[in-house]
């Protein structure tokens, strides 16, 4: 089983996943923080939120009283940016990857796959900040 990135948004408290994984966005993850902080940007990592890959891999065999998922967790106690912000770095951060032609991974370019990852996460992220959510990554496996 891999672990994945998922583009998640919150919005009126409850989470919404595109359930799509991002498995080159996670592999690289180390050099696309890399080009974040190199082009003045928050690194991607610091949106991703570990509730679901902590629960799985954790002690807790359950979960808190009254909590019925992860998402209910991450939503309460999760990792968040304001979805617009997160539309606008993630615009720039690709803009910085598709202008520099960057190349991820030694065993091959992943460049095409990070695009392909970043539009939908783009475009995930737009529907939540039409009505002033939240985004996030979530780590999941």
């Amino acid at each position: 089983m891999s672990t994945v990135l998922w583009a998640n948004y919150l919005i009126d408290g409850v989470v919404s996943s595109d359930q799509s994984d991002k498995y080159a966005l996670h592999e690289h993850i180390d050099q696309v923080d890399e080009i974040c902080r190199d082009t003045g940007l928050v690194p991607l990592s610091a949106w991703c939120d570990s509730t679901d890959l902590a629960f799985n891999i954790g002690d807790e065999d359950e979960l808190p009283d009254g909590i019925e998922s992860t998402d209910e967790l991450m939503a309460t106690d999760g990792v968040w940016t304001d979805a617009g912000v997160a539309v606008d770095a993630l615009e720039q951060l690709l803009a910085a990857i598709q202008e520099k032609r960057i190349v991820f991974g030694a065993q091959g370019d992943a460049h095409d796959d990070i695009v392909q990852e970043l539009e939908e996460s783009i475009a995930y992220a737009q529907e939540a900040a039409a009505v002033n959510g939240k985004f996030n990554f979530s780590v999941v496996m």
